[in-house]
């Protein structure tokens, strides 16, 4: 008896699963009509400018009844990025969605055509219009930014705005956790960790809509690697084989528009003012390092190398490893 209603409750659990996201048909990208996808783009043009100069007339104008009412609110993740200047109007279209509803409200379930991600969202009409657009800060961090647009007499409305981390140098989460298997394989564990950390940092590029399909694996190697590094590691190292004794205190990586490199910062017991002797110490560091940190790849463009006096942590000098 117990096993006949255990088997009824997970049909029920299904089918309502089912009925909660069913009856939307999604018309994607290039399939899209060209004379819809315009109309789209120019709204989001006059949403990005609106955000640039925080014009509430252009958001009044642009928005559902339900989004003029919450204006504050439904701007409040993004528009500051814009009035401090971080981010420009430029933009790409990383994917746009045309869907078409059977019943509204409802939540609506879109599949990317990579099999890569889920989108879930709400929908208060039968007839929406999801924008995924990417936009870059210094040409390093890009950003998502989720538009959902509802069709309301006729009339193409914003209903919802958002922005959050996508990824770096116009790679995802995904591309970064598949760089980070790659480099795990090769035994480079420390680059493991740190692709996997800019793809377990950049998980929820539409908030809480959408999820990555691999999501789950990202955040256990994440969490594995980290254990790891932290036991093969540890910090502060003592580089005993130099006579000086410097002391690495921690390694990161530094991010400029060439790319992602190591930095290690290490306290040395030479003044940070006789260059000459730092020079002739930073040449034996820089063979130690090599020797005790096996889980790093060292065939990079540049290898930073930052030394602070042990009595004083506001001066230091910088040393800079050129391939």
């Amino acid at each position: 008896m117990k096993l006949k209603l255990l088997l009824q409750f997970l049909l029920l659990a299904f089918i309502l699963q089912g009925c909660m996201y069913s009856g939307t048909e999604t018309i994607t990208n290039n399939n899209i009509t060209p004379e819809l996808r315009e109309t789209i783009h120019i709204k989001n043009d006059s949403l990005l400018d609106a955000l640039s100069n925080s014009n509430m007339k252009s958001f009044k104008a642009l928005g559902s009844p339900d989004f003029v009412k919450h204006l504050q609110s439904r701007i409040n993740n993004i528009v500051w990025a814009y009035r401090k200047g971080y981010l420009k109007t430029e933009y790409t279209v990383y994917n746009e969605y045309y869907n078409k509803h059977s019943k509204a409200p409802n939540n609506s379930k879109i599949e990317s055509e990579e099999g890569e991600f889920t989108f879930i969202y709400g929908n208060n009409s039968k007839e929406t219009y999801v924008s995924l657009l990417k936009t870059s800060y210094a040409g390093i961090a890009d950003y998502l930014i989720t538009v959902i647009y509802e069709l309301i007499d006729n009339q193409w409305k914003l209903n919802y705005v958002h922005i959050d981390p996508l990824g770096q140098y116009n790679k995802n989460a995904q591309q970064y956790f598949e760089i980070a298997k790659k480099k795990e394989k090769e035994g480079y564990i420390i680059d493991a960790y740190i692709n996997c950390d800019i793809a377990e940092n950049c998980l929820t590029p539409a908030g809480e809509m959408l999820k990555y399909d691999n999501e789950d694996k990202i955040l256990f190697y994440h969490k594995t690697w980290r254990e790891q590094i932290n036991n093969e590691y540890p910090f502060p190292q003592h580089l005993k084989a130099i006579s000086s004794s410097p002391t690495v205190m921690k390694f990161e990586p530094v991010k400029n528009r060439e790319g992602m490199f190591p930095l290690f910062t290490y306290d040395t017991q030479i003044p940070i003012t006789d260059t000459v002797l730092l020079k002739m110490e930073f040449e034996e560091v820089k063979r130690e390092i090599r020797q005790l940190y096996k889980g790093l790849d060292f065939n990079k463009k540049y290898i930073y190398y930052r030394v602070y006096h042990e009595d004083n942590n506001r001066d230091y000098h910088e040393f800079k490893e050129v391939k």
